[in-house]
């Protein structure tokens, strides 16, 4: 190891110290030689010749030796530095990136990233900013440069469809020229009426089949409302696919009323939340977190209520109809909010808690027995609901259903909240219920409508989230919102367009070779762990050796008519923005529901555009689309930098399949049990040392810890992840050598420049709130965690950067490792 490091000294300001290291190259080998004289008596001018000539020689000798030794010290010494475009761009990015005046040994995410947010501004687009923020600012560019262009002959057709369904999203005159009509025409679809019969006196006989509408929004809008459903891999045989039942999966991928007004970070509100006097009333000053909490339910239902109310005038209005008085519109509000709050909580109460996978308790039921605990434990009759109401979300597919051989996979806390849900729906009046499915639907495509209803209800949205958080949002361009709308829906098209041809030669072979570096690290690691017996050791190399990796796009995107296979049948205008969302949506839906007669191929799971990487536990695969695989985070200039970040986020990938989720999954992908009891408990009691580690840590001003638990997986993928670069790029090293240095960084050693590179990937900016809500839903921790965290656990993070035992990045405790 190069003698380099980081030594506190005040004299230095903090700034990188080096430590001379010896020259080792230089061996001063010079060896007296003995004089021989012949006793013979010469003459006084040969004598003379003879001294002058070894005189002579003595210096030559000299001469030479010293320029040997200098030329070898030079050899040894002379530092190459790399000048490339890419060398020079990532030098400049880390100087400008790091504060120099902290020590790294006691804060490195701090040292790394503590002058990036200044130098790195956030546009508005986002509401944090970080790396990974960068790439996905240059594919939404690159995606709108392309649909920004006129319809060319010979490009596929999904191609040109993503042009006009572009255009659509940023031609406002159409939508407003349409108004309400697009929303009415769906609304029919959906079985449901114009204005909800809860408005028109409904008669005591009144009936709604509410199912039949809940199928509709299924299919038309990929809701679910009342029931969660979905097709997908088979956990127990993942080759097939099954239905799955349970709490709400989806929520409609309609753009939300957020779209377009992304949070940055504003001044708190000066006035109290007691100033909103226009919204609630009578509120304390000073809250404790139940009552800040309570408060914001509050508001959310005031908020969700003058929402109601102003969406139904205006659809009153838009009929010619007579508006409700304020009495039947605050009744009508007052329904749609309990029914949301009854559905919330049911939700929740029963989604099990964090850190509890839902697959340790999934069973297999039949229709039949399905049928059977419905009508044991829900008072009212439902005959032979489950059969017709799956029947029916299969009509418009080639699948029939069939009651004696298709399964069901289900939780028994689900199978509770189906009962729960089915008592409750069956029980509330049916005008409500009509009333509620009605409100569920508007909301989810009001926004896409007129800009009379969409402003008020953007004004709205706005007022709740500034009130809470003291933050506001900022309106992206429409240009870049449209931008990025296509590319979630039509994801392979925009890749069809964007990407580079070259990268199946250049780029993937290379990414292909560093996975296989990871991979090599990862078996030498197995063998060599003590935790584990032979058999399991064996098994999790055969997964490891198993695991797929697909690279940058799939081999059949530029095959001719595949990229406009995976849209057949949508249909798309210029000046029908709402409804071309609804067709792409249907089509999909449709997809996703036929796949439950085919068989389900390890394949691709994310389209080539999406700037992230995934480990799919069903395939045994690692996603790495070709859009992560961009600067800042790839094509550094050097293989240090590269391993330190694309590589220590390929090793988190490889490492994800063997957590605590992903070792429940074998080499194919099946859920099963294929280590051993022993192995296993030594596993887990492993894994308490991160969860102690994670819930100790807490942010400046922002109330609550990491969750220990509930991050496990991705605190054991980050540090496992890590573990793999690193020694992936040591083995490199051997093999290949040395690199040239970084220009700026000519002292620091690789192994430091490696910690370096991976701090820098986590670099960020983002509001409170994001912290709040990050510490509160995510299962990731917020960046700076993730770093100080992995960087603890490393003995090789604390030699290179000369950290003293029991400083911050270096404490007394037991570092956690397990892979």
């Amino acid at each position: 190891m190069e003698n380099y490091g980081y030594v506190p000294d005040e004299s230095n300001n903090g700034r990188p110290y080096t430590i001379s290291r010896p020259n080792s190259g230089s061996k001063n080998n010079l060896v007296g030689v003995n004089s021989r004289f012949n006793p013979t008596k010469k003459s006084i001018y040969y004598q003379r010749a003879t001294v002058l000539l070894a005189a002579v020689v003595v210096i030559l000798l000299i001469g030479f030796v010293t320029v040997v030794t200098l030329y070898t010290k030079s050899k040894t010494t002379q530092t190459h530095v790399c000048t490339t475009n890419e060398c020079i761009r990532s030098a400049a990015n880390l100087k400008y990136s790091i504060n120099f005046s902290v020590d790294p040994c006691e804060n490195f995410y701090e040292f790394c990233c503590g002058s990036w947010s200044k130098e790195h501004p956030n546009h508005g687009w986002y509401s944090s900013f970080s790396s990974f923020t960068t790439i996905t600012e240059k594919i939404v560019l690159e995606s709108m440069e392309v649909l920004s262009e006129g319809v060319k002959d010979g490009e596929p057709l999904v191609v040109s469809q993503a042009k006009m369904f572009y255009a659509s999203c940023l031609d406002h005159e159409s939508i407003d020229a349409l108004g309400l009509d697009p929303l009415y025409e769906i609304l029919k679809i959906l079985d449901l009426p114009i204005i909800p019969n809860f408005f028109n006196a409904p008669a005591k006989d009144f009936k709604f089949d509410w199912a039949k509408t809940e199928v509709a929004m299924k299919q038309v809008l990929a809701m679910d409302v009342f029931i969660g459903f979905t097709v997908g891999p088979n956990i127990f045989k993942r080759n097939e696919n099954v239905m799955y039942l349970g709490v709400l999966f989806q929520s409609c991928p309609l753009p939300s009323p957020l779209r377009g007004k992304h949070q940055i970070m504003r001044k708190p509100w000066k006035t109290s939340l007691t100033k909103l006097d226009d919204v609630m009333t009578n509120n304390s000053a000073e809250e404790d977190e139940d009552e800040e909490s309570s408060h914001k339910e509050q508001l959310k239902t005031k908020i969700r209520t003058n929402i109601v109310k102003h969406v139904v005038k205006e659809v009153m209005k838009d009929n010619g109809r007579k508006l409700p008085d304020v009495k039947e519109l605050q009744l009508a509000a007052d329904i749609i909010n309990n029914i949301t709050t009854i559905m919330d909580d049911l939700n929740e109460n029963f989604t099990l808690p964090d850190g509890q996978a839902s697959e340790d308790e999934t069973q297999k039921l039949t229709f039949k027995q399905l049928q059977d605990f419905t009508d044991n434990n829900v008072d009212f009759p439902l005959p032979n609901f489950w059969l017709n109401y799956i029947s029916s979300i299969f009509a418009n597919t080639n699948v029939t259903i069939n009651a004696d051989t298709d399964l069901f996979l289900i939780t028994d806390t689900e199978l509770e909240y189906l009962w729960n849900v089915l008592e409750y729906v069956s029980s509330q009046p049916p005008a409500h219920i009509e009333l509620y499915m009605w409100w569920a639907a508007v909301y989810a495509m009001i926004i896409n409508t007129s800009s009379d209803v969409t402003d008020y209800v953007i004004t709205q949205t706005n007022l709740y989230y500034s009130s809470t958080t003291g933050e506001s949002f900022y309106v992206t361009s429409k240009f870049i919102d449209c931008s990025d709308l296509v590319s979630k829906y039509m994801g392979w098209a925009v890749s069809y367009a964007i990407a580079d041809r070259a990268f199946a030669n250049k780029t993937k072979p290379k990414v292909e070779n560093m996975i296989n570096h990871i991979k090599e690290a990862f078996v030498e690691h197995v063998q060599g762990i003590t935790w584990m017996d032979s058999s399991t050791k064996k098994v999790t190399l055969e997964k490891s050796k198993e695991m797929l990796s697909f690279i940058g796009y799939p081999d059949w995107l530029f095959k001719d008519g595949a990229v406009d296979r995976k849209y057949l049948g949508i249909e798309i205008n210029e000046t029908t923005y709402l409804n071309n969302m609804v067709s792409i949506i249907m089509q999909y839906t449709t997809e996703s529901l036929t796949k439950l007669r085919l068989a389900n191929p390890r394949d691709w799971t994310t389209e080539a555009v999406i700037v992230n990487a995934y480990n799919s536990f069903s395939d045994n695969a690692i996603n790495v689309p070709m859009a992560i695989l961009n600067y800042p985070l790839y094509d550094l200039g050097l293989e240090v930098l590269n391993y330190g970040s694309i590589g220590s986020i390929l090793g988190h990938e490889l490492t994800h399949g063997f957590d605590n989720t992903g070792r429940k999954y074998d080499k194919y992908g099946s859920y099963m049990q294929w280590w051993s009891n022993r192995t296993i408990e030594t596993f887990e009691n492993m894994t308490n040392c991160f969860i102690k580690q994670y819930d100790n840590y807490t942010l400046n001003g922002v109330k609550g810890h990491v969750k220990g638990l509930a991050t496990l997986g991705e605190n054991l993928a980050d540090n496992g992840g890590l573990n793999q670069a690193y020694t992936a790029y040591k083995n490199y090293r051997k093999k290949y050598g040395d690199e040239p240095k970084l220009p700026g960084f000519e002292d620091y050693s690789s192994d430091q420049m490696f910690f370096l590179a991976y701090g820098s990937i986590w670099c960020e900016s983002l509001t409170t709130e994001d912290l709040r809500n990050q510490l509160e839903y995510d299962e990731h921790c917020p960046n700076s965690i993730r770093v100080i965290g992995t960087l603890q656990n490393s003995e090789e993070f604390a030699e290179a950067y000369r950290c003293p035992r029991n400083s911050f990045m270096n404490p007394k405790r037991e570092k956690c490792k397990i892979w």
